[in-house]
């Protein structure tokens, strides 16, 4: 064999490895990057002030425990949203007068203190 075809169908090799690995990063890790990248900044953006407002509603010495419809409300999230920003600032979830599902820091309410219907003042 001439060395020319040699060194041709090595360059096509490494060319085809190349190419492969390129394609690898340009169309999995560097969206995936950018889509966490994203989130992040998002997470700061929205998330830190909207739990800052939430820990404030629950720490008020007067109303300590709250709907879920007035913090939804005043943090602009949609019940989901807010339930993941409320166990990620160790909030649970209580059962409120009338049925309704009302949100009350730990600190203020141990797990170990009984659940009983408890009112909220809106």
């Amino acid at each position: 064999m001439p060395n020319g075809l040699i060194i041709a169908i090595l360059g096509g090799f490494i060319g085809g490895v190349l190419g492969v690995i390129g394609t690898v990063f340009s169309s999995y890790w560097g969206p995936r990057k950018l889509e966490e990248w994203k989130e992040l900044r998002i997470a700061e953006k929205w998330d830190q002030p909207r739990k800052h407002l939430l820990l404030n509603m629950l720490n008020h010495p007067d109303m300590n425990m709250r709907s879920i419809e007035t913090l939804c409300r005043a943090s602009g999230t949609s019940p989901d949203e807010c339930r993941r920003l409320l166990v990620e600032i160790d909030a649970r979830g209580i059962r409120l007068r009338g049925n309704r599902e009302g949100w009350v820091l730990i600190k203020n309410k141990p797990l170990e203190q009984p659940t009983e219907d408890d009112d909220v003042e809106e």
